[in-house]
Order: structure tokens, then C-alpha cells, then sequence
């Protein structure tokens, strides 16, 4: 048994839902003027379907609501009805069909599940159909052989059956937690078994629901009153709650408030939880919550901009390079894929050129460059020595260049390590690719501001 409620016009549909869901826990909201409602069971409290449909009718009136009610066997039934009729209407199980004989045809162009265009209807007009009898009594063969899969869908609907199941509208879960803090609390020890207290039920609600954690947010109010606010973005879903606890005491580590913390507040946005399948051939990686741990101890030892992909970046400096967060498993799909495409690419050109890929030598670049001391003749090295186990250093046998560059001399100077690793601090260098009695083939460098010389790379 199901009822439906239909509103004149399209106006916000709160009022609609509220009443459904005083009923039954079961209703689907189609639009905000038409919602239906599993009343199957409301017998045993409420008494039949009359009884059912002017209880209904009586909450409406009482909430000076204009909208129209029905009550049928069939949901479809239902929701044809509550469209095209005014007030409370109810119909027996089994008369479905025989009530909706006498609507218009017009009345598939309101029904959500199965729409009609304004085209289809004029054709069935031209037919000579004007009302829902007339089209559940066509031959179903003949007409779906002349409107095609939807013309059997619009004769279902006119002859009161259902199409689609009912799927019940869930309303929107907040995962948020919030606790007021008798005392502030300064230190992140005791601040650890507040986002414990926090976190477990949090995770309760997530493993019942099927989801997992896709970010975290933290808002803490300090003492003056002032929000310190974190976010966390997972690389995958997570709904452990002591998983999560160490990754937010782990960032609070890395970024400590400035102040005591009076309240805390923690909302999780919701995923769909993560399905994993693994095989009998491979070996089982980390799970992704070991990796998040792993990532947020080594961002909290080394620093956030000191842990990560090496990416490049637009600048001329030689070895210049960036650090980002790891790809997800999203991004990591889509950088796959536009990887296949460049190497596409590339494989394509090089074949309609009638040229082979290969791979003459790679510079493998030493970070940071290791120090090294040059005996020079005729302005030209001649020997390369190292202090660095694995470099054997020896006498030059060739060497090209050298070749200088230099840039960013605008910025200010900073600490040796600075000025080999950032983009943005200046450099001023002469290059040299030399080759070695030991057989290896080097990059070395001077820096020309300091008069000091570095290994910079090997080939292989």
C-alpha cells in the first residue's frame, strides 16, 4: 500500500517530507512537490486505507499545507493519481487500472520516473488516444515496434503498475563531533585522549554506514576565542578511529595552536568505504592506513615541504625541483593515463620520422652535489678529487665546456643547503662534463661566488 503527496506548485518540499516522515520511515521524495510513502503496515495502527488517507489529509489541513492526497495498492497508481486529482482520493487493491482509465494521457508528462515528451504525446493524440484506458489496451508488440522501449513504460504506468521499486530518501548525516573542555588544555598528550573520545563513536557510525573518512577537519577554539582550524585529505578512505587519531596528533605536532584549547570539534566528510581484493600472485601491500601514519611521522620529523613526489617546476635552474603530496589513487589513474598518451605520442612521431627510441646515457644527479676539489690548468680542469666514499676521483682525460648560467641574482642569499635545492634562491655556475681515468663520465661545477667546485651528476 503506498500514498502519495502532490503540491499545486513547485515550492520548497520540507513540509512534504516532514509529514512522510511522521508517518513512515519509508518515503521517496521525487521533487519538491511530490513525495510517496510505504504506509504498508499502518493498518494495525491506524485502521485501512480510508482511515490512512484522511489521517493524511488531516495533518495537511492542520499544517495549512494546499496539497493533494492518494492512496492506492500500486506506487505509480499513486502518483498519477495524486497528480491529476484534486484532495483525497483511495482506491481499493486490485482497482488500480480501472481508476486510472478515465485520466488524460497528458498526465505522463508530470510523472517523474518515466517522463514524456510533449513530442510523444502529440503522436499518441494523432492516434486518437485521449485518455489512460485507451493506452493500456493497445497491443504491447504493436507498440513498442512504432514509439520503441518507452511506449511500453508509459502503458505499465497506465495500466497501474510499478516500474521502479520504492527507494526510501535518507536524510543527510552530519559525522560531527564536538566536546567542551572543562580546562584548556595546552599540550597534545592529554589533548590525544579527547580526539580518542571523539573519534570511536565517529568510526562506529561510519563502519554501520558503510563509509570511510575522505578528510578530516579540526576546529579548535582557543582561549580568547579564537578558531584554529586543520583539514586533513586522505588518499583513501579510513575509518579507523585510532588511525585517524594519530594522523590529527601527528599534523597538531607539525602546526601546534597558539594558544590553550577550550573546545574541540571534529567533522568528517563521508566516502563510500574502500573494497579491496587481493590476489594469490602478488604481495600484499601496505594497507593505506599504515602508509598515512608513515607519511604524517616523516612530514612531522623532516617537515611538510620535505616529504613527498618530486615534480617538476618552470625554471631554468639545473636540477631545480619541487616536492608535492603523493597522488591518490584518482590522481594516480588519470597521471597514468596521460602518461600511455605522451608515450603514444612520442612512439608515434618517432616511427613517422623512421627514427628509433633510444636511450643514449641519463645524468644521474648527485643531491646535493657532493664537494670536490679541482686542479686546473690553462683555465681547464685537469684532476677532480673527493673526500665522498664512492667517487675515486683521479687525473681528466676529456672535458667540454665550460658552460655558465646563472639567475635569480634579485634574490636574497640564503644557507648552503638553500642554494642548492630552492628555485628561488640565486646561483651563478660554470659547467663541465669530464671524463675520468677511473672510466666514469662526471658533471662537475664551480660556483663562481664562492670559488668552490661540485660533483653535480654522474652518466650512466
Amino acid at each position: 500500500m503506498f500514498a502519495c503527496l502532490s503540491r499545486p506548485s513547485a515550492v520548497d518540499g520540507s513540509a512534504l517530507v516532514a509529514i512522510a516522515r511522521d508517518f513512515s520511515p519509508r518515503y521517496e521524495q521525487h521533487r519538491a512537490d511530490l513525495v510517496s510513502i510505504d504506509v504498508s503496515g499502518l493498518e494495525r495502527l491506524i485502521g485501512p486505507p480510508r482511515t490512512i488517507g484522511e489521517e493524511l489529509r488531516r495533518e495537511i489541513v492542520r499544517r495549512e499545507i494546499d496539497a493533494h492526497v492518494a492512496v492506492a495498492g500500486t506506487r505509480s497508481a499513486a502518483l498519477v493519481i495524486a497528480l491529476a486529482c484534486p484532495g483525497l482520493t483511495v482506491v481499493d487493491p486490485g482497482g488500480e487500472r480501472e481508476r486510472l482509465a478515465a485520466l488524460p494521457i497528458a498526465v505522463l508528462d508530470k510523472i517523474p520516473s518515466a517522463p514524456a515528451s510533449l513530442e510523444a504525446v502529440t503522436v499518441l493524440k494523432r492516434w486518437g488516444l485521449r485518455t489512460l484506458g485507451e493506452l493500456a489496451a493497445l497491443p504491447p508488440a504493436e507498440l513498442a515496434s512504432r514509439v520503441g522501449a518507452q511506449g511500453i513504460v508509459w502503458q505499465t504506468i497506465a495500466r497501474g503498475e510499478d516500474i521502479t521499486p520504492l527507494v526510501p530518501t535518507l536524510p543527510e548525516e552530519r559525522f560531527e563531533a564536538t566536546i567542551d573542555l572543562e580546562w584548556p588544555i595546552e599540550d597534545l598528550e592529554p589533548l590525544s585522549f579527547v580526539l580518542t573520545r571523539l573519534l570511536e563513536p565517529l568510526s562506529i557510525r561510519l563502519e554501520r554506514r558503510d563509509r570511510g573518512a575522505a578528510g578530516v577537519r579540526l576546529d579548535l577554539r582557543l582561549v580568547g576565542g579564537d578558531v584554529y582550524t586543520r583539514r586533513l585529505q586522505l588518499p583513501s578512505p579510513i575509518r579507523e578511529a585510532r588511525t585517524l587519531r594519530t594522523l590529527i596528533a601527528l599534523d597538531l605536532e607539525s602546526h601546534p595552536p597558539s594558544a590553550g584549547i577550550e573546545r574541540v570539534t571534529i567533522a568528517i566528510d563521508p566516502t563510500p568505504g574502500r573494497i579491496v581484493q587481493h590476489t594469490f600472485f602478488t604481495r600484499a601491500h601496505p594497507t593505506p592506513e599504515q602508509l598515512s601514519t608513515l607519511l604524517a611521522r616523516l612530514g612531522a620529523l623532516m617537515g611538510q615541504d620535505r616529504v613527498g613526489a618530486a615534480a617538476m617546476i618552470d625554471s631554468h635552474r639545473p636540477g631545480a625541483f619541487a616536492m608535492e603530496a603523493f597522488p591518490t589513487e584518482h590522481d594516480h589513474d588519470q597521471r597514468g593515463t596521460r602518461r600511455k598518451r605522451r608515450e603514444a605520442d612520442v612512439h608515434n612521431s618517432a616511427i613517422s620520422a623512421g627514427s628509433a627510441l633510444v636511450v643514449v646515457s641519463a645524468l644521474r644527479r648527485c643531491r646535493p652535489p657532493v664537494p670536490a676539489r679541482a686542479v686546473i690548468e690553462h683555465g681547464r680542469p685537469v684532476r677532480l678529487t673527493t673526500d665522498r666514499r664512492g667517487f675515486a676521483g683521479g687525473c681528466v682525460l676529456a672535458c667540454s665546456g665550460p658552460w655558465r648560467t646563472s639567475g635569480n641574482w634579485w634574490a636574497d642569499q640564503t644557507s648552503d643547503f638553500r642554494r642548492q635545492t630552492s628555485s628561488l634562491s640565486p646561483w651563478n655556475r660554470d659547467e663541465w662534463d669530464i671524463t675520468l681515468n677511473d672510466g666514469g663520465v662526471y658533471r662537475i661545477f664551480r660556483d663562481r661566488d664562492t670559488d668552490r667546485w661540485f660533483v653535480d651528476g654522474i652518466f650512466d
